[in-house]
């Protein structure tokens, strides 16, 4: 009797186990992740290349709404242009078969800073996101994403994110 109550419990630990590590595979956007990007800056004033770095820690639910934080820290070959940063909230929906599909948007605040000849600026603004993102491994993820700072400048890149 004990011998087939030990093997039950441990067939019921197994299948437990392997059902909560089968939902768990399905959440390819849940954690920490950092990454790069590139795109170019459409605005008034510049049209030029962008690259920097993305991060931030995101949170999928049972029902594959997936809520984050994400940052940015980039720059442009924009003359004077020093730095750009973000910080954007996002909310986004994982679909597909196996929940590798990611689309989200958000919106946050932005800052850039700007110097030329011993004097430097820095401006700031709201910041609006959105974007796709494809799972094509456990833990990396290919993006595409446009931000829109203020109601002059629009950023779409291509990036590559690594979760963690």
């Amino acid at each position: 009797m004990k011998t087939k109550l030990m093997t039950a419990t441990v067939a019921a630990a197994m299948l437990f186990a392997g059902a909560a590590n089968a939902q768990e595979d399905n959440k390819h956007f849940d954690g920490f992740f950092l990454g790069g990007e590139f795109g170019h800056t459409f605005s008034d004033a510049n049209d030029d290349i962008y690259y920097g770095a993305v991060g931030g820690y995101r949170v999928q639910l049972a029902n594959n709404i997936v809520v984050g934080l994400e940052g940015t820290f980039g720059t442009a070959d924009i003359q004077y242009l020093d730095h750009i940063w973000t910080v954007n909230g996002t909310v986004g929906y994982a679909f597909g078969a196996e929940k590798r599909d990611l689309i989200f948007g958000g919106i946050g605040y932005v800052k850039a800073k700007a110097s030329a000849a011993g004097f430097s600026a820095t401006g700031d603004d709201i910041s609006f996101v959105a974007g796709y993102e494809r799972a094509v491994g456990d833990n990396v993820s290919l993006r595409v994403k446009a931000n829109v700072y203020g109601d002059d400048t629009v950023v779409p890149s291509v990036g590559v994110a690594f979760r963690f």
